[in-house]
């Protein structure tokens, strides 16, 4: 029977701004793109498949407090580890008001400590665990409507962007990173609700596609059928991918609408990868970053620094010698061991780790490095920043996205298109959660 209790879910509070995925990584306030992060990719999967539930997203403290006056039986928080403190600042809130159950979900449940503040917790993708405590069952899960979008710092937006998940879940090795303690069985999104969100897009004027999976393309067959789907509806599309299978694949998508990739490098030394077990060899990577740069794709790389050997200036050299490769955005992250990690237990029995969760954000040290303070590390970053980011590439890659558009539709048509992609990404209510009530029709609200 379903539970007649009254649940809402909230991420962390807003302070004015929104995380910003690329804009993090450029030292220019002016010519910058930006990718921030304004609607939650897991409560709204949440929604879709639970509709009971009420989300807020990304509130003012003032809407989360008032929001609380509304009378809940239970309150969630969906949040990241470098929120703990602002969101056990919300949960203290709630228990003030007298909510009787309290839940956490997301990465943030995986930090150390966290556990006595919760009734329960929720660790890993989490929609047939809720429903259940909530009485009833849900099927294969449903994928919402993501649409978020690309802009620049003057905030204007500049085409809208819809997410997609053709997988969740990685059984992967690699030491510094927690999916594997999250959800370490990989498991398909289905087909026919990844159709149903890509009409979706289309009908609603979304030009640019992104899969966000842990490891998009490891179910091979599955991989070729949503492509398949990206190619009938003649959408440009990304994926965020290990070097290896985009080498594979490359050729074959770039021909069927594949203009972007996010792919991690990590590092330059194989030394550093083979110590947190990445299993990629650094210069196949590069070459495979050659190959798209000729065959004209957007290129948004991840790069680490802070490895144990590496000290300021080999640091400096590694990536004055990445700038050549001249990557469209580098996402920047400061080694950081990240708790039920391998890379956590090593690093925190050799050279100990500070528990400020705050700094949690892989822009600083928390760890005692044998050769770089925090300060340097500061200073560092922003030479870096600079070094990996100028504005002119963000001017560049707005440039390449008109080309693809010229070569489709002509000079005229390919400015009608940006034009419109522009237009329509300044229209769009972006904070308005939308679901399909049934599988056969979609709601617009």
């Amino acid at each position: 029977m379903l539970s007649s209790k009254k649940v809402l879910l909230t991420t962390a509070f807003s302070k004015g701004t929104y995380y910003d995925y690329v804009g993090s990584n450029s030292p220019s306030i002016f010519i910058r793109a930006s990718y921030p992060r304004i609607i939650s990719y897991g409560l709204r999967f949440l929604k879709q498949n639970i509709p009971s539930i009420e989300i807020l997203e990304y509130p003012t403290w003032r809407e989360y407090t008032k929001k609380l006056d509304e009378g809940w039986d239970i309150v969630g928080f969906s949040f990241y580890i470098d929120e703990v403190p602002d969101i056990l600042r919300m949960v203290n809130e709630a228990r003030k008001r007298g909510i009787s159950e309290i839940w956490g979900g997301n990465y943030g449940t995986l930090t150390y400590g966290v556990e006595s503040h919760f009734d329960k917790l929720f660790i890993g993708y989490s929609e047939g665990d809720i429903a259940r405590e909530l009485g009833t069952e849900i099927g294969g899960v449903i994928h919402p409507p993501l649409v978020t979008y690309l802009g620049n710092a003057g905030g204007l937006k500049n085409n809208m962007l819809g997410i997609i998940f053709t997988t969740r879940g990685c059984a992967g090795g690699c030491h510094f990173c927690q999916t594997p303690a999250f959800c370490n069985k990989p498991h398909k999104i289905s087909l026919e609700s990844i159709d149903r969100v890509l009409r979706y897009y289309r009908d609603v004027g979304v030009n640019d596609v992104i899969a966000l999976d842990e490891n998009f393309g490891a179910f091979r067959k599955h991989t070729d059928e949503v492509v398949d789907l990206l190619d009938e509806y003649g959408f440009q599309w990304g994926c965020m991918i290990r070097g290896d299978i985009l080498s594979r694949k490359l050729s074959e998508w770039s021909e069927r609408g594949l203009r972007r990739v996010l792919l991690g490098i990590e590092n330059l030394n194989q030394e550093n990868l083979d110590a947190v077990d990445k299993k990629e060899n650094t210069k196949d990577i590069l070459d495979t970053m050659i190959r798209a740069k000729k065959l004209g794709l957007q290129i948004i790389g991840y790069y680490m620094i802070g490895f144990e050997r590496e000290a300021v200036n080999s640091i400096k050299d590694d990536v004055a010698e990445l700038s050549k490769l001249k990557l469209d955005v580098m996402q920047l992250c400061v080694l950081t061991p990240l708790p039920r990690t391998p890379l956590w237990d090593y690093i925190d029995k050799k050279f100990g780790i500070e528990r400020d969760w705050s700094k949690f954000d892989t822009k600083h040290l928390v760890w005692k490095h044998p050769n770089i303070t925090p300060s340097d590390m500061e200073e560092l970053l922003k030479w870096c920043f600079r070094k990996l980011n100028p504005g002119r590439r963000s001017a560049r890659s707005y440039y390449r996205k008109y080309r693809h558009y010229k070569s489709d539709y002509g000079a005229l048509g390919g400015f009608i298109q940006t034009y419109r992609d522009v237009y329509l990404a300044n229209s769009f209510n972006y904070r308005d959660v939308r679901i399909f009530q049934s599988p056969e029709k979609d709601a617009s609200s």
